[in-house]
């Protein structure tokens, strides 16, 4: 009986064995191998159709003209496609002729400007003394909006460093209120290029960022009853800019900035110069037919007086979505976030983000840039920018930029990781924000840091999307705009593992 049970034990360890053997040689399932890629095409760059340009918006005096193109070959295979679908690009750059002689047929008076240009030596060229003349006349006549019988040559004076002009123009007034309005609008729009941007009353061949000029009303207010102060203060014609009666808010602010340059700032009351002017460019922006030169004029002046005036800095942001300028309102914009920066904003960046997402204008990235030889005495810090954004630091020879560890750090100047080197500081180095937080920043040369050449620049996420590219989709932001790996193709499926096989053998073995 008892070999009877040892044959049986042994019989049943033999059958375990060989079901344990033959379940671990069964075939392993063929997984069907992912598809053999096959060789790559070459790669396809795009063909660019020519440009077709439509109308420019002037007929002289450069205006500006939107032109487009198609891709006749799309980009595959990993082919690049450099250039855009559209540029906008000066045209008719010619001088415009003077225009025609005020409609008052019968003057009882008139509003004068007397103007002194004075410009470099050189700005006659080869003309003689006479052509030089009637070139600034024709120059004056257009930038004054009026005809060249209203424009008188008083004096010309030139020497071995200048030359100068004395001019007088007549505006003529009648007894109505219209040909009142239109000569005090048309004196103003004058005085402001005499006295501030002088080039846009001389010929091309004198211009020169050196040029300088004045400007004095004569109102005759015995004959014009042109008279001051204004009849509206600024309030009332701020008022009338809210209630969207631009025509009547531009007469009223013609006269006050006519007072102002016949009296002084007494006449501007509680407002300022840089106020009124800002809203002169609005009214000129959005009269029913806008004056889109005279409104970049006005913006300008404001930003001469004060250039950190938000309002003035967004409505020229806006003018340049309005006339298709990308370019320029991407200046703007950076100039806006420089002056409303995260997390509040405000709501002149707000309005030019709407607008140039509504006219499809990509912002790109915001680059702020900083003079970091002048950052001593915690000049430069804090700093507040976006995620996405970057800071190019400039400096010279004898700085570096050196992160550190934390705020402690940044506080007792202590040692960190050069990220800027000194020689970097020439060309520009620059630091990609791409993690929300707070990041600190010393320059790790001499005692620099001791005496306050650090910044803490916080990060904030991003406030407000990107509007679409032409594409379809969101301009990408980050300095490193990576796509997520693509699973992997014919995963193997899972099988028992061989070592649990063995240990049930070696247990079945042991009974």
């Amino acid at each position: 009986a008892h070999r009877r049970r040892t044959r049986r034990t042994e019989y049943m360890r033999l059958a375990l064995v060989i079901a344990l053997v033959a379940l671990l040689c069964a075939p392993t399932p063929i997984v069907a191998p992912p598809p053999s890629t096959p060789a790559p095409s070459p790669a396809v760059n795009c063909v660019w159709s020519a440009y077709t340009c439509g109308a420019c918006s002037l007929s002289c005096g450069t205006g500006t003209q939107t032109c487009t193109r198609t891709k006749t070959t799309q980009e595959i295979n990993g082919g690049s496609c450099s250039g855009t679908a559209s540029k906008t690009q000066d045209c008719n750059a010619q001088a415009c002729a003077p225009p025609s002689c005020p409609d008052v047929s019968s003057p009882t008076g008139y509003l004068k400007v007397t103007t002194k240009l004075t410009m470099k030596a050189t700005a006659t060229g080869s003309d003689t003394d006479a052509a030089f003349k009637a070139k600034v006349k024709t120059a004056i006549a257009v930038g004054g909006d009026t005809c060249e019988d209203d424009v008188t040559i008083d004096a010309f004076a030139k020497s071995s460093n200048s030359a100068v002009v004395d001019a007088t123009v007549r505006y003529p007034v009648d007894a109505t209120a219209a040909s009142r309005e239109a000569a005090i609008h048309r004196a103003v729009a004058l005085m402001t290029k005499a006295m501030y941007m002088p080039n846009w009353v001389l010929p091309e061949q004198a211009h020169d960022a050196s040029n300088t000029g004045a400007a004095t009303p004569d109102l005759a207010s015995n004959v014009t009853q042109v008279t001051c102060p204004a009849a509206k203060t600024y309030a009332e014609a701020a008022a009338s800019v809210t209630a969207k009666d631009y025509a009547g808010a531009r007469a009223a602010l013609n006269h006050i900035a006519l007072c102002n340059y016949q009296t002084g700032s007494s006449a501007l009351g509680t407002s300022s110069m840089a106020d009124v002017c800002n809203l002169l460019g609005f009214s000129n922006r959005k009269l029913s037919n806008p004056d889109v030169k005279l409104s970049e004029l006005y913006y300008k002046r404001s930003l001469q007086i004060d250039v950190n005036h938000v309002a003035a800095n967004g409505y020229l942001g806006e003018l340049y979505v309005q006339t298709n300028k990308p370019a320029l309102a991407r200046e703007v914009l950076d100039d806006l976030k420089a002056m409303c920066p995260p997390p509040a904003g405000c709501d002149s960046l707000t309005y030019l983000r709407d607008a140039m997402a509504a006219a499809k204008m990509e912002e790109g990235a915001h680059v702020r840039k900083l003079n970091w030889d002048q950052c001593f005495n915690l000049a430069c810090s804090p700093l507040n920018l976006e995620k996405g954004d970057k800071i190019e630091f400039k400096y010279s020879a004898s700085h570096d930029v050196v992160k550190v560890a934390d705020k402690s750090a940044f506080d007792a100047c202590a040692s960190g990781t050069t990220v800027g080197s000194a020689s970097q500081g020439a060309t520009g180095f620059v630091l990609d924000l791409n993690t929300v937080g707070t990041e600190y920043y010393v320059c790790g040369q001499s005692n620099h840091c001791s005496n306050g050449q650090k910044i803490e620049v916080k990060v904030h996420e991003r406030t407000y999307a990107a509007p679409p590219s032409s594409g379809g989709s969101a301009p990408c932001y980050s300095a490193s705009c990576d796509s997520p790996a693509p699973a992997k193709a014919g995963a193997a499926i899972a099988k028992p593992a061989g070592a649990a096989l063995l240990a049930t053998l070696a247990a079945a073995l042991a009974l």
